[in-house]
């Protein structure tokens, strides 16, 4: 049985914030389709889409958002020339920690192309330690979200 077993598949409607993403050459490996290291990537242009959409995050502060984890469902291939969009939005989010939930299609046909999801942690680089999310982020992730900044 895999992690991905009883994964319900998501659909666009279900998200709020989207990204698109060309397909790069460098992303195409010899059998001529998006290896799959790339879609990492593409989360993290989708996440630091959002990010950047919802938080003022300024790259002199010592806060940060880092990733603990993430997965990655393959559902179809996608190949160099096609534009990807990037579904993706916040499934909950608490004190120190988030999940960011990822849908990937390919922009003109709408095809599946792959989902994931990943957990992220504030951190505040200036002791190397985990951190609280600021409460005016979790509360503007939340509002724009319409879900409920929960605690612990």
């Amino acid at each position: 049985c895999t992690p991905f077993a009883n994964l319900s598949r998501m659909k666009t409607e279900e998200f709020r914030f989207s990204v698109d993403v060309p397909v790069r050459y460098s992303d195409v490996d010899s059998r001529r389709h998006v290896n799959n290291a790339a879609y990492i990537t593409y989360f993290e242009e989708g996440r630091a889409g959002y990010l950047t959409g919802i938080l003022d995050l300024k790259e002199a502060d010592s806060f940060g958002i880092i990733v603990l984890d993430v997965h990655c469902y393959y559902r179809s291939p996608a190949f160099y020339g096609e534009t990807l969009k990037v579904y993706t939005k916040v499934n909950w989010i608490r004190d120190k920690s988030f999940e960011m939930a990822y849908l990937i299609t390919e922009k003109a046909s709408g095809r599946a192309v792959a989902e994931g999801s990943g957990i992220l942690v504030g951190y505040d680089y200036s002791v190397r330690k985990t951190t609280s999310i600021p409460h005016d982020y979790r509360q503007k992730i939340a509002a724009f979200e319409k879900i409920s900044p929960g605690k612990g």
